[in-house]
């Protein structure tokens, strides 16, 4: 409670109306990047969204656009407040109904930024836990094949501890630039990193 207290993100986020610290790790990794979309046609898909902080950075970049043209859709398996600007989906990302109910909200548009701040629920079991990460990894990967258009990004969190060198493999197979980030905002004793991947290659049939 008083490492909370005290950090200078968690007081950050409240002077700036953020509903995480997280905010700031998307920040930097976006402004460092360049990564939100510039085209009007491309939207953001917020993956592990709850409660909204990366959800809200993309929407106050966003701001300037009319609210019916809704760009950003977030998914997560816990309810979130609503933000102006944000088609909320609430169901598990790995399950094909709501993969379905995200298709469905992009209405034909394609995906310039994909997001996934997601973790797997950890059992305290090395093995175990590292095997739900990069499963979870592995799907996101598998709907940026689908829906991430040519060109577009990803930002993909992981956690050191295994399959990571094959993941960043498979990656590098897909985009143009693969590196591996660990933003000012990440706790220093958490393992968690985000791979950030520019320019999705074309698929050939």
């Amino acid at each position: 409670m008083n490492r909370q207290l005290q950090d200078p993100y968690v007081k950050l986020a409240k002077s700036e109306q953020f509903r995480a610290r997280s905010s700031f790790k998307l920040i930097e990794l976006i402004d460092k990047h360049k990564l939100v979309p510039k085209s009007a046609d491309m939207c953001v898909v917020d993956c592990g969204a709850a409660p909204g902080g990366w959800s809200q950075v993309i929407a106050r970049r966003f701001e300037s656009k009319p609210q019916e043209s809704t760009r950003i859709i977030a998914v997560d398996l816990v309810d979130m407040m609503p933000i102006p600007g944000v088609h909320f989906i609430q169901g598990d990302f790995l399950e094909q109904g709501v993969k379905d109910q995200v298709r469905e909200a992009l209405g034909g548009r394609r995906v310039g930024l994909l997001l996934s701040d997601m973790a797997p629920s950890f059992t305290g079991h090395h093995s175990t836990d590292a095997a739900r990460t990069m499963n979870l990894c592995e799907d996101v990967l598998e709907f940026a094949h689908q829906f991430l258009a040519c060109g577009g990004n990803l930002v993909l969190k992981f956690f050191m501890g295994g399959g990571e060198a094959e993941l960043r493999k498979a990656l590098r197979e897909s985009f143009d630039r693969v590196v591996v980030e660990k933003p000012d905002a990440s706790r220093k004793q958490s393992s968690e990193q985000y791979f950030v991947c520019t320019g999705k290659k074309h698929q050939s049939s």
